[in-house]
């Protein structure tokens, strides 16, 4: 009988998690499971990093239950305690892009099988600096937007509408700017950005993006987008033609792939991993760990 640590953030997206807790038991426990519950109650001590520091080793699956920041808490836990086991993600968050772009269900009873027969996928995470990411790190406009528009407004309105939206409805987005020093691959960037994503999925906050959609999540390398701040009405045109067609070799919309890079920031810039701050740094180091976390998923997914 396997044992299963689960840890569960009964806040996370809409809040039901907790009300399909009975479910979650059920299922893992009705498929051969031994099952050990622990809240993550942040304001009481109970963090995802404290439980899994204390029970390494103990455990043949970590499992968690929330949305993609409470997946990144886990994350970095685990590799900061050198855990080698798998990792199980019921996603029960309000965006949810990791979980998607592995076709891992939302379904306690369908997942429930996924962990029965056993398949793992490796996946490569990100390095920031002494953090880690699964799937962005981010800054600059739209970055917290993403994260606070609820999914039914992103569905209706799609990508490129999305992002006009945010743009009208947060004047401040276009006035954002942010210095940055780009080093990579023997390259230099340098300039005024409104955003940039170091990114290793199709879809941020639940929006899937034609920049970036040929990404591989296990082929070593990173997709980094960059969106220079316009100065009219007229590069605001022209940016939201980039994003929507997905054209990357425009004045204003740069993609390219790395698996290292430097950057200095020259000012303020906040970044968000995995809808999580990231604090402002204004050096950081940024690298690719290959195939580092083993997932639990689907028999279907490639």
């Amino acid at each position: 009988m396997k044992k299963v640590l689960l840890l569960l953030n009964a806040g996370s997206g809409t809040g039901q998690a907790k009300n399909r807790m009975f479910e979650i038991l059920k299922e893992l426990t009705l498929a051969g499971f031994e099952v050990t519950t622990y809240p993550i109650v942040p304001d009481r001590g109970m963090t995802s990093e404290k439980i899994i520091q204390q029970c390494a080793g103990r455990f043949d699956i970590i499992m968690c239950v929330g949305g993609d920041g409470t997946l990144n808490h886990v994350v970095n836990s685990v590799v900061q305690a050198g855990i080698r086991e798998p990792i199980a993600y019921l996603p029960t968050g309000s965006t949810n892009d990791f979980a998607r772009s592995l076709g891992i269900p939302a379904e306690p009873e369908e997942y429930c099988r996924a962990l029965s027969a056993g398949k793992t996928f490796a996946y490569d995470i990100g390095r920031f600096n002494d953090r880690y990411f699964n799937y962005v790190a981010a800054f600059g406009a739209f970055t917290q937007v993403s994260y606070e528009t609820n999914q039914a407004s992103k569905n209706v309105l799609g990508y490129a509408a999305y992002l006009l939206q945010s743009i009208v409805t947060f004047p401040e987005s276009i006035a954002m700017r942010c210095h940055l020093v780009i080093e990579h691959d023997g390259e230099r960037e340098e300039g005024e950005y409104l955003y940039g994503a170091i990114s290793n999925t199709t879809s941020i906050a639940g929006i899937p993006s034609p920049l970036i959609r040929k990404s591989e999540m296990d082929d070593g390398v990173f997709e980094v987008t960059l969106i220079q701040a316009p100065d009219s009405l007229g590069d605001v045109r022209e940016i939201l033609t980039a994003l929507a067609s997905g054209k990357m070799d425009g004045d204003y919309v740069k993609v390219f792939r790395t698996d290292r890079l430097h950057i200095r920031v020259v000012g303020d810039a906040a970044w968000t991993l995995d809808g999580e701050y990231g604090g402002a740094p204004e050096e950081i180091d940024v690298s690719v760990c290959p195939k580092r976390i083993r997932m639990i998923v689907p028999e279907e997914t490639e």
